[in-house]
């Protein structure tokens, strides 16, 4: 969970993915929500939880990873 207040701090967007293989492994989104919620993130720090044009933005730049 430190991770995730580090990334709030620094302002770097999360995503909560759950690497699901299987449909039954999406459920498992449930534990990443949790450690979200633990860590205060805000919907605004989630990347999948952004304003459509926000991530279009973001997919955008040219800068480098």
């Amino acid at each position: 969970m430190e991770i995730v207040q580090i990334s709030k701090e620094k302002g770097v967007k999360v995503a909560i993915n759950p690497d699901a293989h299987e449909e039954e492994g999406l459920k498992d989104t449930y534990y990443g929500v949790g450690i979200g919620r633990k860590g205060w993130l805000e919907p605004g720090a989630i990347f999948i939880a952004v304003d459509f044009g926000e991530v279009k933005t973001f997919l955008e730049r040219k800068k480098p990873f």
